[in-house]
């Protein structure tokens, strides 16, 4: 029998930043690995060149509109990721307010309906036995229901970020902290009127922005009836791939069609091969690497910050024996060049930092280095999950929403810490350099971090990640689609 008659399709439609793009790639490169499957991936122009460098296999198919990034760069409220940071909202409600709408909307209703068009005739075209959809991408969600075309959802976040409405006894509006407030978990009774207030508010905010109650009517006077797709697909029997395990959330109820699959990541070249001079560097003794993201943008009392906490948890003193090296990936940094100087006095001091503008190796392979000891992030999911597999613990220096919430969870789980908790969204020196100290400077406490985040990581290796996700994916193109044997309860 011909080949092709046994060839199954799989689309995969995402957004084109990393956040949400990285596990769909991930995902789709697998799929490449197993036989009679083609691999299709429909995306904004911006991503056309990165997908074609992963794989000559991998179809592309451009999607109309502008991408989320340039929606939100040329948004009429000035809507970039660096105006989005703001305090924990268990301090002031506000930011539910002035940004929540436009970050549920960041596409007018026209380029809306330009998305949902052209996924819709990527389908039609293709006729794929499935549809993989980023869970931020609701056009393409909509496109799924439009044509009755089986999909699964794929939410790059946690794990109760998606069953939160799943969990009993209201659990999800009380029990876990709300988006962006920051709440220590489990929330305590004094927390707890703080936390309802905030679910309260973050629910008033969403259905009565005006920016979604305008998208909303437009999609309704187009043919697209009801609400935007966002909440709808958790309650009904989609399943939703998850890149989480147990170990990484909160205590939840699992409900029947959310996998936990464990980090899903890219492969990647070891750091040896990568980049030899980084290795090299790496190994002349233990290091700490930060990496605040692509679009994370420093203040000079922010590197100050940094600098000047890191030497103090290692020790200014030029007769310091401590050999703790800092590998800082420091966008723009030659806009930083005398704050640098000035704070780096010693020569000593000056030998511990390496300071780049870009990485030439992915940040995964760079942690996967014996002597990365800790990885300072900013709270994305992403970078959580890649530390977590890498067994190392992790310093968080949140700035809003979710990254609160990761934060959070990293303190709960006992494999990071929150580092800005005082302060945030700031960095201040010795809030920051109090927690590295407690990661670098020998002792029980840094030594429970360290063992802690091996566990956490061979539970990881052990969920397989993208390959059990795909193995998911081929059972529902086969009609095997029956829910993960998950234990509910935890």
């Amino acid at each position: 029998m011909d080949d092709d008659a046994h060839t199954r399709k799989i689309l995969f439609v995402t957004n084109a930043e990393s956040g949400q793009a990285n596990t769909i790639l991930a995902m789709a490169l697998e799929a490449l690995t197993r036989p009679h499957v083609e691999v299709h991936i429909a995306s904004f122009p911006v991503l056309r060149k990165r997908v074609e460098g992963l794989s000559p296999e991998l179809k592309f198919h451009a999607l109309d509109g502008k991408d989320m990034l340039q929606a939100m760069a040329s948004h009429p409220h000035g809507l970039v990721e660096a105006n989005l940071s703001h305090p924990p909202t268990h301090k002031s409600f506000a930011p539910y307010g002035r940004t929540l709408g436009l970050v549920l909307t960041v596409w007018d209703g026209e380029t809306y309906m330009r998305i949902y068009d052209s996924v819709v005739k990527v389908i039609e075209e293709l006729n794929p036995a499935l549809v993989v959809v980023d869970n931020l991408l609701n056009a393409g969600v909509d496109a799924c229901h439009s044509l009755n075309q089986k999909f699964v959802l794929n939410s790059p976040n946690c794990a109760t970020d998606v069953a939160r409405t799943h969990q009993p006894w209201l659990k999800g509006f009380w029990r876990y902290p709300m988006p962006g407030t920051g709440l220590k978990f489990p929330i305590s009774w004094r927390d707890l009127p703080t936390n309802i207030m905030a679910c309260v508010v973050f629910m008033y905010r969403v259905f009565t922005s005006p920016e979604v109650t305008k998208l909303v009517k437009y999609r309704n006077a187009h043919g697209l009836s009801g609400w935007l797709p966002m909440e709808a697909p958790y309650t009904r029997k989609v399943h939703i791939i998850c890149p989480s395990v147990r170990e990484l959330d909160f205590p939840l109820v699992v409900p029947p069609n959310l996998g936990l699959y464990g980090p899903i990541v890219l492969d990647t070249s070891p750091i040896d091969m990568a980049d030899p001079d980084m290795n090299r560097w790496l190994d002349g003794g233990e290091t700490v690497m930060m990496c605040m993201g692509t679009h994370f943008q420093y203040s000079e009392s922010q590197v100050k910050a940094v600098i000047d906490g890191f030497l103090s948890a290692v020790g200014q003193d030029s007769n310091s024996n401590s050999n703790t090296q800092f590998l800082w990936k420091l966008s723009n940094k030659a806009k930083f060049e005398h704050v640098i100087e000035d704070s780096l006095k010693l020569q000593k001091d000056k030998q511990r930092f390496k300071i780049v503008d870009w990485l030439d190796a992915d940040p995964i392979s760079i942690m996967r280095h014996p002597n990365v000891i800790a990885y300072v992030h900013h709270g994305g999911a992403n970078s959580y999950y890649e530390a977590a597999l890498a067994g190392i613990p992790q310093i968080i220096l949140a700035q809003w929403y979710d990254l609160y919430d990761i934060a959070v969870r990293a303190e709960y789980r006992g494999i990071g810490i929150y580092a800005n908790k005082k302060f945030a969204p700031d960095i201040e020196a010795v809030e920051f350099g109090t927690a590295v100290a407690r990661l670098v400077q020998p002792g029980e406490e840094s030594e429970g971090f360290r063992k802690r985040a091996k566990v956490v990581a061979e539970v990881c290796r052990d969920a397989r990640g993208k390959k059990a996700a795909v193995d998911k994916l081929l059972e529902i193109v086969e009609g095997k689609d029956d829910p993960l044997n998950l234990n509910k309860s935890g």
